[in-house]
């Protein structure tokens, strides 16, 4: 059997679930995290994908899709998450000095999207409180003084 599992990248500071994933990978699997995750899934064999009914609220339940080209098109979507991931074990790549982080350009992302704070904190695995200290953190690294221009100053830079 082979597992691959991407976690958000909150896990990292979760000894619990690092330790899982230890023991996961001493049996052959390979867990990797990203700053935020399109929604939950779970892919097998590939044949059937499980997603939440409710991609921001996954205690409302679970859609069970069998038609191969859904199943195909989860997979695919997997497989660009996965290969922008990091390795659990790994440290994060170093980006040149005026390059946003993995974290600040996603943050960047769901704020152009028209996420509330809320939306993104969900979508991060983070507080609503660290959403705001990051997008306030972003805001003076711009040199900015509101999300607008910290969007306009971001697209001026190319990170967006």
């Amino acid at each position: 059997v082979k597992m691959r599992t991407v976690y958000l990248d909150s896990v990292r500071n979760d000894p619990a679930t690092v330790e899982y994933a230890t023991w996961l990978a001493s049996l052959g699997g390979e867990t990797r995290t990203v700053p935020a995750l399109p929604m939950r899934m779970i892919l097998s064999d590939h044949s059937t994908a499980l997603i939440p009914i409710d991609a921001d609220d996954s205690r409302q339940g679970a859609l069970l899709i069998r038609y191969p080209g859904m199943v195909r098109a989860l997979e695919e979507l997997f497989d660009m998450v996965w290969g922008s991931a990091v390795p659990l074990g790994a440290a994060p790549q170093s980006t040149p000095e005026d390059a946003p982080t993995d974290r600040e350009a996603a943050l960047l992302r769901m704020l152009a999207a028209g996420l509330t704070d809320e939306g993104i904190a969900r979508k991060m695995g983070v507080s609503l409180r660290t959403v705001r200290r990051n997008t306030a953190d972003l805001q003076k690294r711009l040199g900015v003084q509101s999300r607008f221009q910290a969007g306009a100053e971001a697209v001026r830079r190319g990170w967006l």
